[in-house]
């Protein structure tokens, strides 16, 4: 599959930064939730502390691969939601 553009209009943009296709974002929210609900079957905390989740997102505001509408370039999560939950995990390492 293609790469979504994140760019509206190409002259807005410094560097494009492209979101990888449709059916890898699809895996990686389906990994994802998977992960999150056996955590929850098994009766484990599913949400992050407020300071983690800060801390988390604050890490991937920094982050190059961060793009203006607040997704990862690497695995195209809403980084907002994605550094709430327990079993997530950056892509590249950084939290």
């Amino acid at each position: 599959m293609s790469e979504e553009s994140i760019c509206p209009k190409e002259e807005d943009c410094v560097e494009e930064l492209k979101l990888p296709g449709m059916l890898d974002m699809a895996k990686n929210l389906i990994r994802d939730g998977v992960k999150i609900t056996s955590n929850a079957i098994s009766g484990n905390s599913t949400l992050v502390d407020d300071s983690v989740r800060e801390l988390r997102i604050k890490t991937c505001r920094e982050c190059p691969q961060f793009t203006p509408d607040e997704r990862c370039v690497e695995c195209g999560c809403f980084m907002k939601i994605k550094v709430a939950f327990v079993t997530s995990k950056c892509p590249i390492g950084k939290w």
